[in-house]
């Protein structure tokens, strides 16, 4: 087990720092990433779910269908 901080920011301060890192060498490597709106239909998807899952009580199932072939460009 590992201690659980009542702060959120210590949860996730290492993953804070990858992703900051990431983004740092990206960035200067002249090609910095950003989400897509792929990334945010995802998101939505997931939120969806979620919120019926909790007005059912029941697990649902997250179904994002096929990526479009515009965002593997």
């Amino acid at each position: 087990g590992a201690e659980v901080t009542a702060d959120w920011v210590g949860r996730f301060l290492d993953a804070y720092r990858v992703e900051l890192a990431a983004w740092v060498d990206a960035a200067l490597g002249g090609k910095p990433e950003a989400p897509s709106a792929w990334d945010g239909h995802l998101a939505t998807v997931a939120a969806e779910a979620g919120v019926a899952s909790l007005h059912s009580g029941a697990r649902v199932v997250i179904d994002a269908g096929e990526r479009p072939g515009l965002y593997d460009a």
